[in-house]
């Protein structure tokens, strides 16, 4: 944790968890750690912030702070999970936090080059040089490459780009593959064999909602996330506005059921 702390874009809607991961720091506001926890305590988080670096923390009931990452807001299914002798895989992808870079409409390209660098592919690139790589769609049709620039908001313009040309411009460095039409329950297969999966989601896994544009319907609250890992009922996601956490798989599917495009890296 550093610097400044911001109240992060959305807000924890359960408040109980349990942290994940052994020997886990409990911090003050300017993070230096007050005590350690180990995998199973329980916790009660107030509100979810960020720090001047755009890492994510959970502030608990005590007015501390606890790594997001190292927490799950679904603690029944993490225990389900255990119950039945399942170990959590985890590639432990990087998260790029496009707000942080201050490019709202930069989630592709974000959750594109997690996965990337999570292979050890375009190492040589930053997000911000990634970009100036990025196709740009002259129509702003985002079937044909970026529809915009991530770090605006223009009227007509839809600032995304979709499976087909991210593909096309992903496989420049790394066998990547549109694998569109598959299920979530398909996707821990391909986690087993340390493949990542960028999936077009909503903003917050929020309910899906459509809008008409020049070039077709489109969600208006598009959205897209690395997904690097599963356990159980459980996926993992490297989310480039909301960070690194767990959630249930019937949280995500809400979210990627409307469309089912992804695609896969390696």
């Amino acid at each position: 944790m550093a610097g400044r702390l911001d109240l992060a874009p959305h807000q924890p809607q359960q408040k109980s968890g349990c942290v994940t991961q052994d020997h886990t720091a409990i911090v003050a506001a300017d993070g230096q750690p007050i005590a350690y926890v180990d995998a199973l305590t329980g916790v009660t988080v107030s509100r979810e912030v960020t720090d001047d670096q755009g890492a994510h923390f959970y502030q608990l009931a005590s007015g501390r702070y606890i790594l997001k990452n190292a927490v799950t807001l679904d603690p029944d299914l993490w225990h389900m999970a255990l119950e039945k002798g399942q170990q959590p895989l985890n590639l432990n992808a990087e998260n790029i936090n496009q707000l942080w870079w201050q490019m709202p409409n930069g989630c592709e390209p974000a959750a594109l080059l997690e996965g990337l660098h999570v292979k050890g592919y375009a190492t040589e690139f930053d997000y911000l040089s990634f970009l100036k790589t990025m196709p740009r769609a002259a129509d702003y049709n985002p079937y044909h490459g970026f529809g915009g620039e991530p770090d605006q908001d223009v009227a007509g313009h839809f600032e995304a780009i979709f499976p087909v040309p991210l593909v096309s411009w992903g496989k420049n460095y790394a066998p990547v593959s549109d694998v569109s039409g598959m299920t979530a329950e398909e996707m821990p297969s391909l986690l087993q064999q340390k493949k990542p999966i960028v999936a077009y989601v909503t903003v917050g896994f929020e309910t899906p909602e459509w809008g008409q544009y020049s070039f077709g319907q489109a969600l208006s609250n598009n959205h897209a996330v690395l997904v690097d890992g599963f356990f159980g009922e459980l996926l993992h996601v490297s989310d480039p506005i909301d960070g690194r956490y767990w959630l249930s798989m019937t949280r995500f599917k809400k979210a990627y059921d409307a469309r089912h495009w992804a695609v896969k890296i390696g």
